[in-house]
């Protein structure tokens, strides 16, 4: 049961605890998800420590941790870019508003209306609209926001306010920073497929070994699984796998931008 209770423990650490004084994030969609697959690995600890030895065991939670940490970044890094689209499609129509002559509040009414809904970008925006009508600082609620493009367009807001600058020119810019910024990522992705597929085949290829070596007759298998210095090596080998993938999808999610 101490194996299982680390397993859960790993995992609760991965999926991104908050101290005291963090900055409150929205929810996101993948958080039932998340529950289900931390109760799951939960009860597959608790299976795997009364089947298999301590090493076995070990090995699993490595394997099982970097697969939900690397689900996760592929979550969130999906969900950035959908928010990024969504945003930019936003400020087009408040930017063709503003050029009609009215005002952010009602452009910003009928951005909403006309756009897709999201359940990070639309209630924020909603409430710095009512905010703004209401005789309140919509800037300053966009601000406090805890998306950075949601706090970047607060902040132009609120210069536009203070400074007497058109609104709709600083909105273009944005728009066209957000859009330039989507093409530049796709391009980079679609270059760094290959990188992405080999990272993935070096990862695999020590299974592929181990099938090799019981079709020519060998019994890795049961040497790994056996415990002693088979299970030792078991462990070694899975972290340095699991290590090699982890730090080359970092290099990989560093060179293309989020």
């Amino acid at each position: 049961m101490v194996y299982a209770l680390g397993l859960l423990s790993v995992a609760v650490l991965i999926s991104g605890s908050r101290g005291p004084g963090a900055r409150t994030r929205p929810p996101t969609p993948g958080n039932g998800v998340h529950l289900f697959a931390l109760i799951a690995l939960f009860c597959l600890a608790t299976v795997l420590f009364i089947v298999v030895d301590a090493y076995t065991m070990i090995a699993g939670i490595i394997i099982a941790t970097t697969l939900f940490w690397y689900l996760r970044q592929t979550h969130a890094a999906a969900q950035r870019t959908k928010q990024s689209l969504q945003l930019a499609s936003f400020l087009s129509l408040c930017a063709g508003n503003l050029r009609a002559g009215v005002t952010m509040v009602d452009a910003m009414d009928y951005a909403l209306d006309n756009t897709t809904p999201d359940k990070f970008l639309s209630p924020t925006l909603q409430t710095a609209a009512r905010q703004a009508r209401s005789g309140g600082s919509g800037p300053r609620v966009l601000i406090d926001a805890s998306l950075p493009d949601l706090q970047r367009l607060g902040h132009l807001w609120e210069t536009s306010e203070r400074h007497g600058i058109p609104l709709v020119a600083l909105i273009d810019q944005m728009r066209s920073r957000i859009s330039s910024k989507q093409r530049h990522g796709e391009s980079t992705r679609a270059a760094l497929q290959g990188p992405q597929a080999t990272a993935v085949i070096l990862t695999v290829l020590p299974l592929a070994g181990l099938l090799m070596g019981t079709a020519m007759g060998a019994n890795p298998l049961g040497l790994l699984t056996g415990g002693g210095i088979g299970g030792l090596l078991l462990v070694i080998g899975v972290g340095l796998d699991a290590a090699g993938f982890v730090v080359t999808h970092k290099i990989l999610q560093s060179a293309s931008p989020s």
